[in-house]
């Protein structure tokens, strides 16, 4: 695992360059390097920081080039040693992935080579003969990676922190209202005017003048005619050689447990392919409500591996606050980050790979959201409009407030509405009130803004849990649980793995009907799998999700740093609201991640 930085056309210094490479050194404390070429003649540094896990020697350093290619990489390929097989070039210094795909490209092209490709990454490669450079980032958006072209400079990097200053001037009041919505920033969206995310499986195509996005991969629409039994074993078996291939390392892995299905899905598994005892890593809390550290315990013992545990409380909140957002470079409102965080901090005193579970619920239906919106949808569109926005009325003036947050969805029943009430930090609809209107309508174009405009995405599945499950995969779970995971791991230095998110799983899970998915519940076809390895009693329970006791925190240790925050903003905020918010939430109401959300503006 590593960083990647590329200028072009740039009026900064080598040793400037040098600088912004340098902040990104948590990524790779290994090497760090800056190189510098030509392109159009004109000025194109190179940068990498290097965290050794394939081939740990001096060779294996990047940027690396053939007569054609220069590279910097980002990742891991774990198929690369097969691929090796594939090629006429057979004179390899190392047995580094970087070197395999540096020539799969020379003989296969852009595309073909990533076809070939089981991993993730995020690649910088520069071609010398057809003057072209080129970005590419894996298919479900594991690994980050960040562009902009201002004033005919062009650079990238893993990490907002790669980009000079002069490049960050502006922050996107779009990308602000986004975040209130949602608690991340989704799309190819940053926090500031000009710079981009590179969309999970697309590839850049830079000529020194102009950019050309390409997809090259996406998720299957055809369902395929398969049994039950048939879809468990298939799962199983590109789940195990998912598992196998990400051992791959020349440094120890270990595996993160929560003690919920996917995580002891994973390490169970783990612990069967690893030759010695596996290491596993779980985070608690001190507040017992929320401590779930006791499950992960029981799950290690059974598996026989060597378990480590951390317990967490507000002390640790405290430390982490003050350089959260140095972290995550932009606001960033999933609070479990915090959690995890300290649990790679600790992780990376004894691994410097861990596997996660990350990936389960979207592709296999985990979450209650999915099963509540199309209910209720159900159900309410069976009682007549008129009654509705009567209803919706008495909802809205009742003062519950749960009935008082259902009564837009009432009076405007759709089922992107309904799934925001579940989805969503701050509701579309109530946009207006945390901001100016006339803010809404200069950012989005008009003064009713949806769930659908807030993440520049249109539901497509052929059912509304499909849609909602493909939702997920290419906007929470790319822009928000898998940023959570690199950025908290890498500040570490440790290399995050999630297996069952190889493109082969993905691709599968998609094809199978949802029926077939729910054949015996949510996510009823790992739990098949899981409990041949772990018994049932150790894992069914209420799920709770990485939660983080916040609404208490908020009424004692950071009541008064959320106060001052909320006095602190600018004038794009109605203060008045968000006071009023802040109160509630003294007097018993819960508006914990809108109040998370506000502590992370900057």
């Amino acid at each position: 695992m590593c960083s990647i930085l590329g200028y072009f056309n740039t009026a900064l210094s080598y040793s400037e360059v040098v600088k912004q490479n340098s902040i990104m050194v948590h990524r790779g404390p290994d090497d760090t390097i800056v190189k510098e070429y030509k392109f159009l003649n004109k000025n194109l540094y190179f940068g990498h920081n290097r965290l050794s896990i394939q081939d740990l020697e001096n060779h294996a350093n990047q940027p690396m080039e053939n007569e054609r290619f220069i590279i910097v990489f980002n990742g891991e390929i774990y198929n690369h040693f097969e691929i090796r097989t594939q090629l006429q070039f057979s004179k390899f210094r190392t047995t580094s992935d970087t070197e395999t795909i540096l020539w799969a490209f020379t003989e296969f092209g852009i595309e073909k080579a990533i076809e070939q490709f089981i991993g993730m990454f995020a690649i910088g490669l520069f071609d010398k003969i057809a003057q072209k450079l080129y970005l590419i980032r894996d298919r479900v958006g594991i690994k980050p990676l960040y562009y902009t072209m201002q004033k005919g400079e062009f650079s990238f990097a893993s990490e907002l922190k790669g980009f000079g200053e002069h490049l960050k001037k502006t922050t996107s009041n779009k990308a602000l209202i986004q975040f209130m919505t949602l608690g991340y920033i989704p799309n190819d969206n940053s926090y500031y005017d000009g710079i981009n995310k590179l969309p999970p499986a697309h590839y850049a195509i830079f000529d020194g003048v102009n950019i050309d996005i390409k997809k090259y991969w996406d998720l299957p629409e055809e369902k395929i005619n398969i049994s039950y039994n048939e879809a468990v074993k298939e799962t199983e078996q590109l789940i195990r050689s998912s598992i196998k291939y990400r051992l791959l390392a020349d440094v120890e892995v270990g595996s993160f447990l929560s003690g919920g299905i996917d995580s002891s899905l994973v390490s169970s598994i783990m612990q069967q392919e690893s030759s010695q005892k596996l290491k596993t890593f779980s985070i608690g809390f001190e507040d017992k409500f929320y401590d779930e550290s006791v499950y992960a315990k029981e799950i290690a013992k059974y598996i026989g591996s060597e378990h480590y545990e951390y317990k967490f409380g507000i002390q640790d909140v405290f430390k982490l606050l003050e350089d959260f957002d140095k972290f995550y470079d932009e606001p960033f409102g999933d609070a479990s980050s915090l959690p995890m965080l300290l649990l790679s901090d600790k992780t990376k005193d004894y691994v410097t790979v861990a596997l996660s579970g990350d990936g389960g619920d979207e592709l296999f239906l985990g979450y209650d959201r999915y099963f509540t919106t199309e209910s209720y949808y159900k159900k309410l569109k069976q009682i007549p409009q008129s009654l509705r926005t009567i209803l919706s009325v008495i909802g809205k003036y009742s003062g519950q407030d749960k009935l008082k947050k259902i009564s837009y969805p009432l009076k405007q029943l759709s089922e992107q509405n309904l799934y925001a009430l579940l989805y969503s930090s701050t509701k579309p609809w109530e946009l207006n009130s945390l901001f100016d209107k006339e803010f809404s309508r200069e950012s989005f174009g008009k003064y009713e803004v949806s769930l659908q405009d807030i993440l520049e995405y249109e539901l497509d599945g052929d059912s509304l849990i499909d849609s909602l499950s493909r939702l997920d995969f290419h906007r929470y779970l790319p822009d928000d649980i898998l940023t959570k995971v690199d950025r908290a791991s890498m500040s570490y230095s440790l290399e995050a793995r999630v297996p069952l998110l190889d493109h082969r799983i993905v691709e599968f899970a998609y094809s199978l009907p949802i029926k077939l998915k729910l054949k015996h519940g949510p996510k009823s076809i790992l739990k098949e799998i899981l409990y041949k390895e772990v018994p049932k009693e150790l894992i069914e329970r209420p799920k709770r999700g990485f939660s983080v006791p916040l609404k208490h925190w908020f009424r004692k240790e950071l009541k008064d740093i959320v106060y001052d925050k909320i006095q602190s903003l600018d004038e794009r905020f109605n203060k008045q609201y968000l006071n009023k918010i802040f109160q509630d939430h003294q007097n018993g109401k819960n508006f914990e991640y809108v109040l998370w959300n506000i502590m992370r503006i900057k």
